[in-house]
């Protein structure tokens, strides 16, 4: 998989890590400029990529989370 552009990082970091996928993609379509009308013109194929991304970077986010609340390794 590829590296996401950094502005799903940059909408998908304001999400709680708690948030289910569906519920952060949906945020994700909110932040676009024309909403949901730009997301529907997009080709399908397109759309699965932002998806995957998104879910990717939220992924990331809940790892982190995990790490640091669940006492993961701490290197001094």
């Amino acid at each position: 998989m590829s590296t996401p552009p950094p502005i799903v990082r940059q909408i998908v970091n304001r999400c709680h890590v708690g948030q289910s996928h569906r519920s952060v993609i949906r945020y994700f379509v909110s932040r676009l400029k024309a909403g949901y009308r730009t997301w529907a013109r997009l080709p399908r194929a397109e759309r699965r990529q932002w998806m995957a991304w998104v879910i990717q970077t939220h992924e990331s986010n809940r790892a982190l989370y995990r790490q640091v609340m669940g006492g993961g390794s701490t290197t001094y």
